[in-house]
């Protein structure tokens, strides 16, 4: 940026806390936040964690190899220099009896920093930072523990420490679009925020119509705007090839069966594109380990509409993904918000395959409350390892800014 350009995005940010309703944490104790990644730790971090003999402090440490140093790629434009390596079961190596045993030696404070922000998220836009929590933390996903709003001098600490930890950090609101050339003031988008939400907060709707509501609102406004679309309407409830090796490839990011490698999680806009428009000729099955499930046989399994502690779930997530901002513009790819809106609709129809796959899996055909969980989990964990470049955010805007496409996949789901 130039310096009246960067002057003019500090102008824009605004520090103000802002809180969501309805959304609890504190922390289960479950151990399940600790497993599936190599903890990151700053220079400080990595003196001060491995100033301790932890051999001398439990067995489970004596000659063993904790610490790794990163490569040139996991450092660029991160604080961090070095990581915890997981165990041989992919959980963190200090994790005894389901406890992190740095912080029960010596304190929270002696964590790495990373962890003791986790799993509070904090993104700054005009209208204040707002507070989020990350849905891979168990705790987040059975909403347990004290309302959020409840621990605001709490979330100002952590708030104090995220700003420490990422003093550079300036997400650049400068140029949000409602669609691709289509500009968008933030206090137009406040204003689609608030119906957004009230959309997604309507329980006399289910989950699909809330999304095409949401869609609708959306498209009106660029119907205001550009007074063109010719995609709005009646839709086929049929997939077609493109929509189904959409679903493919966004499964193969999101679910991976195998571990990914260096640059696998991120969307390569010539391998995304390939796959879904090239790849037509193949069939499209959600896979898990040992198994293998074509979305036409999952499309007929039913998904629980009325399950209550689901359905709060579902809405949990979606609303926080809302709420945080953590789906268009510098929350997630600079998408537009018509594209970012869609693919949050996309990703419910993921979670709903997901889901049934792993009903499937485990002998029933009836999907449960831990289903769905184990869903949500992954998706949150994978969408924040993720990254759209420019040319895979083009991509997104060419395929999911379609409402057509959003209708059909979730009729289909």
């Amino acid at each position: 940026m130039t310096d009246s350009a960067q002057n003019s995005q500090k102008d824009l940010l605004s520090g103000e806390l802002v809180l969501p309703d309805g959304i609890n944490y504190e922390c289960t104790g479950c151990g399940k936040c600790c497993g599936g990644w190599a903890i990151p730790m700053t220079q400080d971090d990595y003196e001060r964690i491995t100033s301790v003999n932890w051999g001398e402090k439990h067995d489970k440490f004596k000659n063993q190899n904790l610490f790794r140093e990163l490569k040139d790629y996991e450092m660029a434009n991160t604080p961090y220099s070095y990581a915890i390596k997981p165990g041989q079961d992919g959980h963190c190596p200090f994790l005894v009896d389901n406890l992190c045993f740095i912080h029960s030696l010596n304190g929270p404070k002696f964590k790495p920093s990373i962890c003791q922000l986790f799993p509070y998220s904090f993104n700054q836009t005009p209208t204040g930072t707002y507070a989020t929590i990350s849905f891979v933390s168990m705790g987040a996903i059975n909403n347990s523990g004290k309302a959020l709003v409840d621990q605001r001098e709490y979330l100002e600490s952590k708030l104090g420490e995220f700003k420490a930890l990422y003093p550079e950090h300036e997400p650049n609101w400068t140029s949000i679009a409602l669609a691709t050339g289509v500009p968008l003031t933030w206090d137009e988008y406040m204003q689609l925020d608030a119906k957004l939400i009230a959309c997604m907060s309507d329980s006399s709707k289910n989950f699909e119509d809330r999304f095409i509501a949401g869609s609708d609102l959306l498209i009106e406004e660029f119907n205001k705007k550009r007074e063109r679309l010719g995609a709005k309407g009646n839709v086929s409830p049929a997939l077609n090839w493109q929509d189904k090796q959409l679903i493919k490839a966004l499964r193969k990011i999101y679910y991976p069966v195998k571990p990914l490698g260096k640059g696998e999680g991120d969307f390569n806009f010539y391998k995304f594109l390939a796959q879904v428009m090239l790849n037509g000729a193949f069939p499209v099955n959600i896979d898990l380990p040992g198994h293998a499930y074509s979305i036409e046989k999952l499309a007929k399994i039913p998904f629980p509409q009325d399950d209550p502690d689901i359905s709060s779930l579902i809405y949990r997530y979606f609303f926080s993904r809302l709420f945080g901002k953590h789906y268009f513009g510098a929350g997630f790819g600079q998408l537009s918000v018509i594209t970012g809106f869609h693919h949050l609709a996309i990703l419910y129809a993921l979670i709903k395959l997901q889901s049934k796959a792993s009903s499937l899996q485990r002998g029933s055909v009836a999907v449960s409350y831990l289903d769905v969980a184990a869903a949500v989990r992954q998706l949150e964990k994978r969408l924040g390892e993720t990254s759209l470049d420019g040319m895979a955010a083009a991509t997104f805007e060419l395929l999911m800014f379609s409402p057509n496409r959003m209708r059909r996949i979730l009729a289909f789901s």
